[in-house]
C-alpha cells in the first residue's frame, strides 16, 4: 500500500513537473510572439515614415521636372542652361572676369 501511494505520489510530481513545463513553453512562446509582433509593428512605422519620405522626393523631383518642361518648351532653354551653368557649374564666358567680395560673411 505505502508503494502505491509512493508510485501515485511520484506520478503526481512526474504530471506537476510535465505541466509546470508545458506553461513555461507556452509562457515564452507567447512572449516571444509578443516581442516580435512589437518589432513588426515598429519596422512598419519605420517603413511608412521612408514611404512618405520617398513620395516628397519623388513630387519635389516631378514639380521640377515640369518646370524645366515649361522653361524648354517655351523657348527659355538658352536662359536656363546659362544660368545653371554659372550658378551651379561655375562656368563663365570667354573674356569675363569674375569678381568675388570676400568682405561678406557668409
Amino acid at each position: 500500500m505505502k508503494q502505491r501511494i509512493e508510485v501515485t505520489e511520484m506520478a503526481e510530481k512526474k504530471k506537476r513537473k510535465r505541466s509546470f513545463i508545458v506553461s513555461f513553453c507556452i509562457i515564452a512562446l507567447c512572449a516571444y510572439f509578443a516581442i516580435s509582433l512589437i518589432t513588426i509593428h515598429r519596422n512598419i512605422k519605420e517603413t511608412k515614415a521612408e514611404i512618405a519620405n520617398v513620395k516628397a522626393s519623388y513630387n519635389e523631383q516631378v514639380a521640377e521636372n515640369n518646370r524645366i518642361k515649361k522653361r524648354i518648351g517655351g523657348g527659355e532653354i538658352d536662359e536656363y542652361v546659362e544660368k545653371v551653368a554659372r550658378d551651379e557649374l561655375g562656368y563663365v564666358k570667354p573674356g569675363e572676369h569674375v569678381y568675388y567680395d570676400v568682405s561678406v560673411n557668409d
